[in-house]
């Protein structure tokens, strides 16, 4: 199968960035199939859990449905953010947080920074 879809375009391009964490990032094959949870896969364990979405309109919006579903694809049990990431017609890219997950994260990010 080629990946020149958009959709998958904004997987690899989602994928190729992360492998700086992880070498071995790769779009998840059969995402969207129903067996396969997540849009990214990841060869060792990463606190994060993809769903991409490419919308063909100049406006986006979030789905409180997929939201949901991407929330409920995380085990109870394991420690993984959601983040869903939007592309819109003009390429324009969006990564959507929970809001306290984005301030306890940038919270921590910031004490790194600052040798806390």
């Amino acid at each position: 199968m080629s990946r020149n879809e958009d959709w998958e375009k904004f997987e690899d391009y989602i994928a190729e960035k992360l492998k700086e964490i992880d070498p071995y990032c790769m779009p998840t094959p059969g995402s969207g199939n129903g067996n396969c949870k997540g849009d990214i896969k990841f060869s060792e364990p990463i606190p994060l859990h993809f769903e991409c979405k490419q919308r063909t309109t100049k406006n986006i919006t979030i789905s409180m449905d997929v939201w949901d579903k991407l929330r409920g694809e995380i085990p109870l049990q394991v420690d993984k953010m959601p983040v869903y990431c939007l592309e819109q017609k003009d390429k324009r890219r969006f990564a959507v947080l929970d809001l306290t997950d984005f301030l306890e994260m940038y919270i921590e990010y910031h004490k790194l920074k600052n040798g806390e």
